[in-house]
């Protein structure tokens, strides 16, 4: 990850920079990511048509393409295996337990599917109920980083043949790889969202004029999507919207926030990127935890409007992850290092 001349660093979620890396944090990308966390929480809070409409046709792959935005190609499988461990497989198990404990206690009180509930995300991705609704972007982040990484050594022609037979496969079996174990198989077409990302970050040093590209690939990316040409993504479901298409405008639309949200950094306070840089430490956290708050509030809670069900979800979990980043637990529950002033 590039990064603003920061403060922090850390090992992140889609692939960054690492802990004591030199190269500082970019508050651009971060900002990216908070919008794209705000996205994921929004989208299962919000049930708005226009919602699905606007935000799944960008919001996960987002972070896919992230990754692929900040591959190292000379990391070995060995380091990649190490990275993606510590930033998400170790978060993810430590909020399993948190939320595994209070989940069965809970719901034997009331239900009769615990133990299947509980091992859904283990035996079929595409069963992630909450509270461990996201569970399963995890391990199919896992599996496409590690899944290019084995193929970072072949001659790039067959990186792109693996990553176009994804594509055609995301649209004719995509349920059926969505239902495999740790979501295991949406690992093979979501490859070519970090190809893709690849390209996008090859291609930044030829962009001029980031604001207007990106607004552009913004605008484009809107009608398409609004006009119902490019039907919104549900990874989750292996639904890829439109074949080929939609994923694409993914992707563009990916590339766009970055390009916007640098041109849009240049000109704002340094203390904007800086902030970004902090909420986005946290923000795997929030990723993994809302869904235990909104299972709380929808299971157990008094009615509430909409803005404040998202509202709860998405700053009872960033307060409390903002608060574990002072401590030692932070690589546990958020994927990065404490911070340091």
């Amino acid at each position: 990850m590039t990064d603003t001349e920061r403060v922090v660093t850390r090992p992140d979620p889609s692939g960054a920079s690492t802990v004591g890396a030199r190269k500082p944090r970019s508050g651009a990308i971060d900002v990216v990511r908070v919008l794209g966390i705000v996205a994921v929480v929004a989208g299962h809070t919000l049930p708005f048509p226009i919602v699905r409409t606007l935000l799944y046709s960008w919001h996960v792959p987002l972070f896919f393409v992230l990754a692929g935005y900040f591959w190292s190609p000379s990391r070995s499988l060995t380091q990649e295996l190490t990275t993606r461990t510590r930033t998400l497989l170790r978060p993810m198990v430590t909020w399993s337990v948190l939320i595994g404990v209070v989940f069965v206690v809970v719901d034997l009180q009331f239900e009769s599917s615990t133990w299947q509930r509980l091992a859904g995300p283990l035996t079929d991705g595409e069963n992630s109920a909450m509270p461990f609704t996201t569970f399963w972007f995890v391990t199919a982040l896992f599996f496409s980083a590690v899944f290019l990484r084995l193929l970072w050594r072949l001659p790039r022609m067959v990186v792109w043949a693996v990553a176009g037979v994804g594509l055609v496969l995301s649209f004719t079996v995509g349920p059926l790889l969505a239902a495999t174990p740790l979501s295991v198989g949406s690992a093979v077409p979501c490859v070519a969202f970090l190809a893709l990302g690849i390209v996008a970050k090859r291609l930044r040093p030829r962009v001029t004029r980031p604001g207007l590209l990106g607004g552009g690939l913004l605008a484009v990316s809107a009608a398409l999507v609004l006009s119902g040409v490019a039907l919104p993504l549900d990874i989750k479901q292996g639904d890829y919207g439109t074949p080929v298409l939609s994923a694409l405008v993914a992707v563009a639309i990916s590339f766009g926030l970055v390009l916007t949200a640098e041109w849009l950094c240049e000109r704002l306070p340094e203390s904007v990127g800086r902030i970004a840089t902090v909420l986005a430490c946290g923000g795997f956290a929030v990723v993994l935890a809302h869904p235990v708050i909104l299972w709380a509030m929808t299971r157990f809670g008094p009615p509430v409007p909409d803005w404040m069900l998202f509202a709860l979800c998405l700053l009872i979990p960033w307060a409390v992850a903002l608060g574990a980043l002072r401590t030692r637990a932070s690589a546990w529950l958020t994927g990065s290092e404490p911070l340091r002033a």
